[in-house]
């Protein structure tokens, strides 16, 4: 047991926020979200900037920043940031992935622990629901190439080796859920024997930007529970905007493709992809 807890102390791993010069005022909230939330993984956490020339300054209060150049894609912001950090595992969130609640920073040790042991190189970190089932354990099931959206780009865990793979050639954040969502389209089937996805929301992820506006209930709740943070001055948008994203949630995963495909075509501007 005690040579148990040992290895769990020894982990290394870090976070990582890929951003945008023009969401700096976001991950600033999410800072300030994390030291009240996970104090315990301030230590680990590392900036990667987009948007912003490389001999301009960037400085947010003690924590690394990592500068790319001006056209850099998160991914990139990413991959260029485990070059300088090295560590057994990293964590990635995009900026607005607020971490809502108290983490429990044991379980973290346990999950990363897991992922390691078992070689886990990428792991969804937001829970979605799911008929697939296989490789179920405490923490996580093994992720389907039928899953739409199973590899998301919000929030995730993956070894370098799997952000060297996927991340080094320049490719965007679109473009790698694009690929998946075209994997996913062909209906093949197969469990990946290296990716999964958590069963709980653990993390307490509560994502909480909308095409560069606060989702009204998301940024309502925040700015209950913690009066003491200054929450960015944005809009928020539409009722109607909002409506629309709490009904897709509820029911896309239960809908043929076809039906999917047809409301795509005729909400157009809700949806991100023809897919």
């Amino acid at each position: 047991m005690k040579m148990g807890k040992k290895i769990m102390a020894d982990i290394n791993y870090k976070i990582i926020l890929p951003t945008n010069v023009k969401y700096l005022d976001i991950t600033h909230n999410f800072i300030e979200l994390l030291k009240i939330t996970w104090p315990e993984a301030i230590k680990n956490l590392v900036i990667s900037v987009t948007g912003q020339e490389k001999d301009k300054s960037i400085s947010i209060g003690n924590i690394p920043v990592v500068l790319n150049e001006s056209t850099s894609s998160l991914p990139t912001c990413i991959y260029n940031a485990v070059q300088n950090n090295p560590a057994e595992y990293y964590l990635i969130f995009l900026g607005d992935a607020f971490i809502s609640k108290r983490i429990d920073n044991r379980e973290v040790d346990s999950l990363l622990k897991r992922l390691i042991e078992n070689s886990i190189n990428y792991c969804r970190l937001l829970p979605q629901f799911s008929l697939y089932r296989k490789g179920i354990v405490k923490e996580y099931r093994k992720l389907n190439s039928d899953e739409r959206y199973g590899h998301s780009f919000v929030a995730f865990g993956a070894s370098s080796e799997f952000i060297k793979s996927e991340f080094a050639n320049g490719i965007t954040d679109r473009q790698f859920e694009l690929n998946y969502l075209e994997l996913a389209s062909k209906k093949k089937n197969i469990y990946f024997p290296d990716r999964v996805v958590l069963r709980q929301n653990m993390f307490h992820i509560l994502p909480s930007i909308q095409k560069g506006k606060w989702d009204r209930i998301n940024i309502l709740y925040l700015k209950r529970k913690y009066p003491q943070i200054n929450f960015s001055n944005r809009g928020v948008i539409s009722l109607k905007y909002e409506s629309i994203l709490l009904i897709r949630k509820a029911i896309l995963p239960f809908i043929s493709d076809s039906l999917r495909l047809r409301l795509k075509a005729n909400k157009r501007k809700y949806f991100d992809t023809d897919l």
